[in-house]
């Protein structure tokens, strides 16, 4: 009889950041429909606009609390260090990660940062007949005009961007086998050799940033539109 080696597993990817991340999948998918369809889902969208802020919120408190691969400083590179990483993977000479490639790295942040800009346009935009963000009336009627064009114009760019992010998972499968998708699904990758589970952050640091992004979300709701 033949016997298969099992390469052993070890975490990767914590709890919380993968629910965070298919949770931020979900709300965006929602988000792109609701804000194209409009009319009686836009109530809905700028609901479902408060809890992805509340992801973001607790993503940049755990981006320094969490785990060890969950943490920016485990995965932000120069960019020339990024650059040459892009040119070794396309070479297919590019090195192992257990958490984010510097490439991906990189994606994390631009997202990240480009995600913040469309919540915040949003909560200062109007669409001029019905419904305004939450603080469309505190800010003056030029910094409402900027928000609700970069509101529209950073929609565009996040979808090219997604696109983007999901032609590098393709690849990665195919051309180095790196099941991504599953890995976030129940955190773990294949031991490359020696490597060391990350485990999970401690309680403290779980409750902080859950309560913070709680406390925010909550603030939002209470809010008129």
């Amino acid at each position: 009889m033949i016997e298969v080696a099992t390469r052993r597993m070890i975490q990767v990817w914590d709890l919380h950041t993968r629910i965070f991340h298919w949770s931020l999948v979900g709300l965006f998918v929602f988000l792109i429909i609701s804000g194209d369809l409009g009319d009686d889902l836009i109530e809905w969208h700028f609901y479902a606009g408060y809890l992805l802020s509340g992801l973001l919120v607790f993503r940049l408190i755990w981006g320094v609390v969490g785990s060890e691969h969950s943490r920016f400083i485990s995965f932000v590179r120069h960019p020339l260090h990024t650059m040459g990483y892009l040119k070794r993977m396309i070479q297919g000479k590019a090195e192992h990660h257990y958490g984010h490639n510097p490439a991906g790295g990189m994606m994390v942040i631009v997202l990240l940062v480009l995600l913040s800009v469309q919540v915040a346009s949003g909560l200062v935009t109007t669409d001029d007949v019905i419904w305004d963000g939450p603080f469309y009336s505190a800010v003056s009627d030029d910094l409402a005009e900027l928000g609700s064009m970069l509101h529209h114009q950073v929609q565009n760019v996040l979808q090219l961007l997604v696109v983007l992010h999901v032609a590098a998972i393709i690849f990665h499968r195919f051309k180095y086998k790196d099941a991504l998708v599953p890995a976030m699904v129940h955190g773990k990758k294949p031991d490359q050799g020696g490597a060391v589970s990350s485990g999970s952050a401690g309680l403290l640091a779980s409750f902080v940033a859950l309560s913070v992004s709680a406390g925010w979300v909550l603030y939002l709701f209470s809010l008129p539109l």
